[in-house]
């Protein structure tokens, strides 16, 4: 046999031999001279010359033409894997020699001794290792010549020991995980190969290799394990046969094609804008599947739609009618115009108060009640919710009807006119009919208050020479200068000032200090209006006139140029002021029927002049006030002290010197002390009610005024005669 290789063998180097003697060598040409190199070099006339007297030519430069890129639309391929695997080991057994094997808690270290010797191997043993196994064969079935090496690489890597060969020698030793021995991309080969451990290369197609990673990792512990190649999108398994297998079958679960196995449908949106959708029906979705939930939505904003994505099998049937829903008319999402037309107020104050409420805050001014402190705010909340002991919980406020509340996250766009006094608001539907709610609480019918007053003079004699004592008249009220009296006329009663009390008792005790006053000094009216005010304005009476008063004076030469010719000029500034009863009332009426006032009055008149200028007397109050519908404010004690020197005699014979006053002629001398006496009445006037009783009220109080100013003495006319209350002593 080694015969027939050896006469084989010298055949083909002879026949080589022969085959390389029939072959022509090829003609080599002479090497070029240094002195034929450095003439090639020179310039020549064609290129490099110009003669004289010729003009040099210009060559312009073909220009590149610019090529176009390729199209980009390439398909990624797998890198190739070889398969490998671990070589046998010749062994000295032979091919059908067996080999028993039967211990018990016996080292790691003998057996592979035993193993390496039928095998034929040189090894080199770790000194680490010293686990110790249980290993026996059957005896009908001893271990062969095929079984030995698998054997060694299963008991190796049970223990953690790796086998690497240097040589003729294999070295073993523990280390941590290892790449085994067997690997490759290909599942068939892998999954059928007899070696304890093969890592398959698996390249992912629609998964990412993440998201595998986190599905397979806790499937192959303990034993096993998997790397990533997020570049390429690829992992590495390792494991043994049996469980690779396994997840070969499970892999084309995971890495299954979305786009075939998963539901895709795009909506269109006509009416609402896709982000809006996308997030009321994400609500939706998390709300009936739980977060997250199964079906995913995209916004295209550009193509104003949504992206459904389902799980395999769902269909689209529960989505399409929220979607359709969400989908509403675009009249209810899109800004139009609307005009609202003002009826009680003022179109531009109207818009000024809308606006300052709806106003778009600044992001700083918005975030920044958010960076108070975390602590305070939680202390903050456990005061103000912490119950008190022993008290009830307050009664929560029904809120509905007008009372409820009104959204203030609208986008409104206000503008008044003032020409025709209406409201362009822009805005969308739903925004418009929360603002309508606000508009409907501020745009009501004013209410407005009939205020009656009389303002009257009361000469004081010598028992009230310091003035009426007011409360002293009221001994059931606890106020002196502010209390109410109720004044409104009452139904077929006559003319003048009418009392109306809720008793008989209380109006006749007014009838009474009315009557005590009149007895007791002379009363003279000075004014009785009666004006009707709108609520929150300030209304004003001036009965009276404007004096005129001179405040300054300049007198001036008269100049021609640069120098006076002669002359004096001069000027005044005068003003005027208004002198007699001037009254400014501001009623503000408050839910309860309550009314607080804002009173200014003044009563001036002319003095005497003080050399060149006026002088004036005035008496002024001022206050505010609170008072119920149709009681009485009485405001007095503004006392004037007039005092009048005069003479009287007999004309001529008081003239007479020494005797004639003394005989003929008489000095007068009067102290007048007059008090000011105020007396308000407002009444609630509900303009949408009939007024006909208000106009029957007032003409009664006209007539009853032009028969006061015919006779003075007729100003408590129409009030009841009864006894006084007897008034308190002073001492």
């Amino acid at each position: 046999m080694d015969w027939f290789h050896f006469r084989r063998i010298i055949l083909i180097i002879g026949c080589s031999g022969l085959l390389i003697s029939c072959v022509t060598p090829p003609k080599r040409e002479p090497p070029v001279k240094a002195t034929e190199l450095a003439e090639s070099a020179l310039p020549t006339e064609s290129w490099g010359t110009v003669p004289r007297g010729t003009q040099e030519p210009i060559i312009e430069l073909p220009r590149s033409q610019p090529q176009s890129l390729q199209e980009i639309n390439q398909t990624g391929s797998m890198p190739p894997v070889a398969t490998l695997s671990d070589k046998s080991i010749p062994t000295k057994l032979g091919d059908d020699e067996p080999l028993q094997l039967d211990f018990e808690q016996v080292d790691l270290r003998q057996i592979i001794e035993i193993v390496s010797d039928a095998l034929g191997i040189m090894v080199v043993i770790d000194p680490t290792i010293g686990e110790k196994i249980n290993i026996r064969t059957s005896p009908d079935k001893p271990l062969k010549k095929k079984d030995l090496w698998p054997l060694l690489q299963l008991l190796l890597n049970d223990a953690g020991v790796i086998m690497e060969k240097k040589g003729n020698v294999y070295h073993l030793k523990k280390v941590g995980p290892s790449l085994p021995g067997t690997l490759g991309s290909s599942a068939e080969s892998l999954t059928g190969s007899d070696a304890p451990e093969v890592l398959q290369v698996t390249p992912l197609r629609y998964i990412a290799a993440a998201s595998a990673l986190n599905i397979l990792a806790p499937l192959l512990q303990p034993q096993g394990r998997i790397v990533t190649l997020p570049n390429l999108n690829i992992i590495g398994i390792i494991t043994t046969p049996q469980k690779l297998e396994r997840v070969n079958s499970l892999l084309t679960v995971i890495d299954a094609n979305p786009f075939v196995h998963r539901g895709i449908r795009l909506f269109r949106l006509k009416n609402s804008k896709a982000k809006d959708v996308q997030a009321e029906l994400d609500k939706i979705l998390q709300a009936i599947g739980g977060n997250p939930p199964a079906y995913q939505t995209v916004a295209l904003d550009r193509a104003n739609a949504i992206l459904v994505v389902t799980p395999p099998g769902s269909g689209f049937d529960e989505v399409t009618p929220w979607i359709d829903v969400l989908d509403q008319s675009s009249e209810e999402s899109s800004e139009q115009v609307f005009i609202y037309r003002v009826r009680n107020l003022e179109a531009k104050d109207l818009a000024s108060t809308l606006t300052e409420v709806f106003k778009v805050e600044d992001k700083k001014d918005k975030d920044l009640p958010k960076k108070v402190d975390e602590k305070q705010r939680k202390s903050d909340l456990l005061i103000d919710y912490q119950p008190k002991p022993n008290q009830p919980e307050p009664v929560k406020p029904n809120l509905s009807g007008a009372n409820a509340p009104i959204s203030a996250e609208i986008k409104v766009s206000i503008v008044a006119d003032e020409s025709t006094n209406n409201l362009l608001i822009r805005a969308a539907p739903r925004d418009y009919r929360q603002l309508l709610k606000t508009i409907a609480l501020l745009d009501q019918v004013p209410k407005e208050v009939m205020v009656n007053m009389v303002i009257a003079e009361v000469t004081l004699n010598e028992t009230h020479k310091f003035g009426f004592d007011w409360q002293a008249f009221f001994h059931n009220v606890s106020a002196i200068t502010n209390f109410g009296i109720p004044f409104p006329d009452e139904a077929g009663k006559a003319s003048g000032i009418v009392i109306r009390r809720e008793s008989d008792s209380t109006r006749n005790n007014l009838n009474a200090v009315l009557n005590l006053v009149a007895s007791e000094g002379d009363v003279r009216v000075l004014s009785r209006p009666s004006i009707l005010v709108r609520n929150n304005e300030e209304a004003e009476i001036n009965v009276g006139s404007e004096e005129p008063i001179v405040t300054g004076g300049i007198n001036a030469g008269i100049n021609d140029g640069n120098q006076t010719v002669g002359g004096i000029s001069q000027s005044y500034s005068v003003q005027y002021r208004k002198t007699g009863i001037n009254l400014k009332v501001t009623p503000r009426i408050n839910e309860d029927g309550i009314i607080n006032m804002k009173i200014d009055q003044e009563v001036s008149q002319l003095g005497p002049p003080r050399g060149s200028n006026s002088s004036f007397t005035s008496r002024k109050v001022s206050t505010s006030v609170v008072v119920s519908d149709g009681n009485a404010i009485v405001i007095g004690g503004l006392i004037e002290t007039t005092n009048t020197r005069g003479e009287q005699g007999i004309p001529f014979l008081r003239d007479i010197p020494y005797v004639g006053k003394a005989l003929f002629a008489t000095k007068n001398t009067e102290d007048k002390r007059v008090e000011l006496v105020l007396f308000i009445v407002p009444e609630i006037v509900n303009p949408q009610a009939s007024n006909l009783q208000l106009v029957q009220t007032f003409r009664k109080r006209m007539q009853a005024m032009s028969e006061l100013l015919d006779a003075p003495d007729l100003f408590l006319k129409g009030f009841e005669h009864t006894a006084p209350p007897k008034p308190p002593e002073y001492r």
